[in-house]
């Protein structure tokens, strides 16, 4: 039996590697790991289309995508998430599940069972602070407004990007100030925060975001593009609410 056992395992995991070497017409993405029962396998973690995810017999992991979709899968599966173009139809996520369940895989598509209470639409038009004093990715939504935090005891930080030096003051007892509207920002753009000798005190990188679809995908899109810290708490926050969607009941 546990002869069979091993064949049975082998021809699922061969079919897993057919069916990701196979689809000539494959569109593939990065995702990101919500929540998994397989140890190494940390929750937040940037899965890309190139790498070879292995769960073993009983494992289950759960995957969001840039769309706000996501996909669970159980052991045991070894292969890439690759959404293959369907002949029904299908796509994104329904095509990779009818795909991987073509090939005998356990795979299905979850949804956050409430609504996200610490996620947000980038529609929505919240306030991004950042402090000059700590490097970090900041992404910002099409409506959002940029504010500097006042480092404590500091009155004047320098921002430099591209070899151009903007310095920005905070008057009074003033905690916050908003981004100068005359620094304007561009996806990607990298700034220096300097003190008044012009020492290096940190790096900010500020990432443009789309107006996301719904909170799961402003999560998705946020920790594509490095904003871990604002998006970290959301993604906890989903991942308790996906595992007690999926938790078997009694």
């Amino acid at each position: 039996m546990k002869r069979e056992s091993r064949s049975a395992l082998r021809r699922i995991l061969l079919s897993a590697t057919a069916l990701v070497l196979g689809a000539g017409v494959a569109q593939a993405e990065d995702a990101v790991l919500v929540s998994s029962s397989v140890a190494g396998y940390v929750p937040g973690t940037i899965i890309s289309d190139t790498q070879t995810l292995a769960l073993p017999d009983g494992g289950h992991a759960v995957f969001l995508f840039r769309s706000g979709e996501m996909l669970e899968l159980k052991g045991p599966f070894e292969g890439r998430l690759v959404a293959a173009d369907s002949k029904g139809g299908a796509s994104g996520i329904e095509a990779l599940v009818q795909a991987l369940r073509g090939e005998g895989i356990d795979a299905s598509a979850v949804g956050a069972t409430r609504g996200m209470g610490l996620a947000r639409s980038a529609m929505s038009g919240e306030r991004v602070t950042i402090d000059p004093h700590r490097s970090a990715i900041y992404c910002i939504g099409p409506t959002d407004t940029v504010w500097l935090r006042r480092p404590s005891g500091v009155a004047t930080v320098q921002l430099r990007r591209r070899g151009s030096v903007r310095s920005v003051s905070w008057p009074g007892d003033a905690v916050q100030i908003e981004w100068p509207a005359d620094l304007l920002v561009e996806d990607g753009d990298r700034f220096d925060a300097l003190d008044a000798s012009g020492a290096p005190l940190a790096t900010i990188i500020l990432r443009r975001l789309d107006a996301g679809k719904s909170d799961t995908a402003w999560i998705a899109a946020s920790l594509l593009a490095g904003c871990r810290e604002q998006a970290e708490p959301a993604l906890r926050e989903l991942a308790r609410d996906v595992e007690q969607s999926i938790r078997p009941k009694g």
